[in-house]
């Protein structure tokens, strides 16, 4: 923990992986030697040419020079720092285009690191000084967690057109902005945690490619968009400790590509639509810590491609769906992986 320089690392030009933990007094991780020299690109030496995977951790005072390796894919930053999200850290100036007859209209060229995963993890503050994320436009995954101070997503994530995953976690301050649906690349949404979030932003029709989607852990949010249906790519919900969720939108019926619905502690969910019987692709159906569910829809036997019914900690429904006995066993009867407990 008292290490202040980093030293002999263009020593190890083979190194692919780096993690640095709990430096607080770490100042400076030098990437290249010789730019003192001139513009010579020629006469840089760089000391990781093949770090793909870098791990920084609770590194209050660390600023890399000149920028992070061209060659980085994964990168994480956790704790306390937020001095590494600037665009300085991530911008490798190129020697300058001079037009001879006019010096003064030199153009330096600048080209960022093609990270393609980002975690962030406990870092302190809001998000104005994130610039970083408009200069990584071949993200593909994103994960933020614990931010939370965090109010509101940074506006500079519009430019990740590119982004595939998203996964946002335990922020107790943050609430989605209505802008999330110009993520159209997005296939997997994971919200986890989000105690202010009351509802989903309207603009989540928009995400035509989302194939998976989790909400776990947002207390307050209390109901589902209708445009939810519009999610014509979605093969997987799941909807986990959600305590203030009372019903479920009807436009459900319009998920035509779900094989996957699980409800797991969601305590006022006292109904689920008729509409479930339309989805054709529905595989796997789980119910667990619902209490407020009495019974099943009839139209749960118009469900053919339905293979696994799991029930637990529903007492009333399990009671219905009893076999032979309950009155809702003959809408049940055909499924053949049946579980209730």
């Amino acid at each position: 923990p008292n290490l202040v320089h980093l030293q002999g690392l263009k020593d190890l030009p083979g190194i692919k992986i780096f993690k640095l933990r709990v430096m607080p007094k770490l100042e400076f991780l030098t990437t290249a030697t010789g730019l003192a020299k001139g513009d010579n690109e020629h006469e840089v030496q760089y000391c990781f040419p093949h770090l793909s995977t870098l791990v920084i951790s609770d590194c209050s005072k660390l600023n890399v020079k000149p920028h992070f390796p061209l060659s980085l894919r994964e990168l994480t930053l956790e704790g306390n720092n937020e001095q590494l999200l600037s665009s300085d850290s991530f911008l490798c100036p190129r020697p300058a285009h001079c037009d001879v007859s006019s010096p003064s209209s030199c153009i330096v060229d600048v080209k960022p690191p093609h990270i393609t995963q980002l975690k962030l993890g406990g870092l302190i503050g809001s998000s104005s000084g994130w610039e970083l994320l408009q200069h990584l436009n071949g993200l593909r995954e994103l994960e933020i967690s614990m931010c939370k101070e965090l109010r509101e997503l940074p506006e500079s994530m519009r430019s990740l057109t590119c982004l595939q995953k998203l996964d946002i976690n335990w922020c107790d301050s943050l609430v989605l902005p209505e802008w999330l649906g110009e993520l159209q690349s997005l296939q997997r949404l994971r919200i986890i945690g989000l105690p202010l979030m009351s509802s989903l932003p309207q603009s989540i029709q928009s995400l035509t490619s989302l194939q998976d989607l989790y909400i776990y852990y947002c207390h307050a949010l209390h109901r589902l968009p209708e445009q939810l249906g519009e999610l014509c790519s979605l093969h997987c919900l799941q909807l986990c400790n959600l305590p203030a969720l009372t019903s479920l939108p009807e436009s459900m019926h319009r998920l035509t590509s779900l094989q996957i619905l699980n409800f797991s502690n969601c305590h006022a969910l006292t109904l689920l639509p008729e509409s479930l019987g339309e989805l054709p692709a529905l595989q796997k159906f789980w119910i667990q810590a619902c209490p407020g569910l009495a019974s099943l829809p009839c139209c749960i036997k118009c469900i053919t491609a339905l293979e696994e019914l799991r029930i637990n900690n529903c007492p009333e429904l399990v009671k219905r769906c009893k076999e032979r006995v309950g009155e809702d066993w003959h809408l049940v009867s055909h499924i053949p992986y049946l579980t209730l407990f």
